[in-house]
């Protein structure tokens, strides 16, 4: 199934930070069984290997690990319509960073017999393979990228877009994103220290191009703000 709620504008020809198959996970769902998960619920944690993979029918999961000075840092969201673990699975490797749900989750639940025979079968299937682990390579290069080259505001500016393109709802002319989205989680997102990410938020509403409305995040014009976000990467390039 296909994300008919995104409000596309071409940053990206593939899901990057919010992962999730485009053509859905309806072959993966007669391979495993249906479990209900409830909030904060550690699926995989450093070191193991997994018994089984997963693919969201609903909810989220995040994938992160602790930092030297023990917080958290997240590398991504397994959005409803997306399949994890499928690697560590198949090549019997461990783990290397915690599977979390953040709210209750439905997920099929696929062991390595199933997904291994369904894929010698299954020309489709094993395309929604190749399919996911790309996009999570595509996300990890992605992120890599943006660590080296641009600068906080950046960076925060276009988590501010793939949060819009993917959970913005129109809103009196605006972007309303549709998601609670703490400023601790940004900052946890993106690896930079909350009092970064609160000093460029307000930057933003002072610029009139972020405000809230009953705690959602809500831009003002998106085409102003990736303007803001373009004049921060010329910034940063002029100084170096």
């Amino acid at each position: 199934m296909i994300r008919n709620n995104r409000l596309s504008r071409g940053y990206t020809d593939y899901p990057t930070r919010l992962l999730y198959l485009t053509r859905g996970i309806q072959r993966f769902e007669r391979l495993g069984v249906l479990k209900n998960f409830r909030k904060d619920f550690i699926l995989a944690e450093p070191g193991a290997i997994p018994l089984c993979c997963y693919a969201v029918k609903k909810g989220r999961v995040i994938t992160y690990e602790y930092t030297n000075s023990g917080e958290e840092r997240v590398y991504n969201f397994m959005e409803e319509n997306s399949i994890m673990l499928e690697a560590n699975l198949l090549m019997d490797k461990p783990v290397q960073v915690y599977f979390k749900t953040v709210k209750p989750s439905e997920l099929f639940c696929i062991e390595k017999d199933s997904l291994l025979a369904a894929m010698q079968t299954d020309p489709q299937l094993m395309m929604d393979v190749v399919e996911s682990l790309s996009y999570k390579f595509f996300a990890a290069m992605d992120q890599v990228r943006q660590t080296c080259i641009h600068d906080a505001t950046w960076k925060l500016c276009n988590l501010l877009l793939i949060f819009a393109d993917n959970f913005g709802v129109i809103y009196d002319g605006k972007i309303l994103i549709n998601e609670k989205i703490s400023q601790q989680m940004l900052s946890n997102l993106l690896g930079i220290n909350r009092i970064t990410v609160v000093r460029i938020i307000k930057d933003l509403k002072n610029e009139n191009l972020l405000e809230q409305i009953n705690g959602l995040y809500c831009i003002r014009s998106t085409k102003r703000l990736k303007k803001y976000q373009d004049a921060s990467a010329t910034s940063r390039a002029t100084f170096d």
